[in-house]
């Protein structure tokens, strides 16, 4: 019974190292050598981890002496200020699931000092030397400084100067480019949540319909859309070569308003989605359509907002100079 567990603990660590006493910067070597009765799995030797800022791991190599002796040297750079000790570092020895942990005797570390006997002891003070005073390096800083005040007051007042001309300046506030596309798509948008419960609901929504592709028209293609009758767009639409299918899509829409709000027609719901329906296959061939005349009216207008800027800028320094 004693015997068993005994056996078990042959493993053996042996460490050996060449230090005597050391300087900062020294090397040295270090061995550590493991004696063990049986092959395991894995065997983990200390490494950098295992050691303080004391001692620095430089090179090390790892030998199989045997089958049942490992060995491995080190060589460390010290760089301690005082005596130490080598820790006492780990080695893990692996066999399936149970790890054997074995430690090695710290090694104690003798410190050298680089320092002459004679030169340990502090030296006593030199008395104080008087030097003569000068006074010409106070009266170049004094210089220095009233130079570097006056141009730091004349920055001032020319960012104070500034400032007060960036207030007086007025601000040009140009008018943004309304594009009809995005103008068209908001408002059938805001259709799409509209309550429809009674007649009065119906035409109000047939009505905006309506309103949106005029508007549309009146915006891209400057025509008097929401003063005309549905008849009367139609034809200055076929006669100005507006795209085919687009006429298509605005007399749908606009038949069936004009029948709510004139004819007392009374929709469904269904039918009020299929218009809706209808002013979003217009929008989707519009973009296709129109997307090269709204680029070329956003330039025109960009343009326009330019020369106004410019002429807004010289009416103002027309009348500052009258002023002045």
């Amino acid at each position: 019974m004693i015997f068993i567990p005994l056996s078990g603990q042959t493993q053996n660590l042996k460490e050996f190292s060449t230090v005597d006493s050391l300087q900062v910067g020294d090397t040295f070597d270090f061995s550590i050598t493991l004696d063990k009765n049986q092959e395991y799995d894995d065997i983990t030797f200390p490494d950098s981890s295992h050691l303080s800022g004391t001692f620095e791991i430089r090179s090390r190599k790892q030998f199989q002496i045997s089958e049942y002796k490992d060995s491995v040297y080190y060589e460390l750079q010290f760089f301690g200020t005082a005596d130490t000790l080598i820790p006492k570092l780990p080695v893990q020895l692996v066999k399936e699931q149970d790890t054997t942990t074995l430690y090695t005797k710290p090694i104690p570390v003798g410190f050298s000092s680089i320092l002459a006997g004679n030169d340990e002891s502090l030296r006593p003070l030199k008395p104080i030397f008087d030097f003569a005073q000068a006074w010409w390096p106070y009266l170049l800083g004094f210089l220095i400084l009233a130079i570097a005040a006056y141009y730091a007051y004349q920055y001032y007042l020319q960012w104070q100067q500034r400032q007060q001309q960036e207030k007086e300046r007025p601000v040009f506030n140009p008018t943004p480019f309304q594009n009809p596309l995005k103008e068209f798509r908001k408002s059938i948008k805001q259709l799409e949540n509209a309550k429809l419960s009674s007649q009065e609901d119906y035409k109000a929504f047939y009505s905006d319909l309506g309103d949106a592709i005029r508007q549309y028209y009146e915006s891209l293609y400057n025509l008097p859309a929401l003063e005309s009758t549905s008849g009367e767009l139609l034809t200055m639409l076929r006669n100005g070569s507006i795209d085919q299918d687009l006429i298509d899509d605005t007399r749908a829409v606009l038949q069936e308003a004009d029948m709510v709000k004139f004819a007392k027609f009374n929709p469904t719901p269904k039918q009020a989605e299929r218009a809706l329906q209808k002013a979003y296959n217009f929008l989707d061939r519009a973009q296709q359509i129109d997307g090269p005349r709204i680029d070329h009216l956003r330039r025109k207008h960009q343009s326009k907002i330019e020369a106004q800027r410019e002429e807004f800028y010289e009416e103002h320094e027309k009348s500052e100079k009258v002023n002045a």
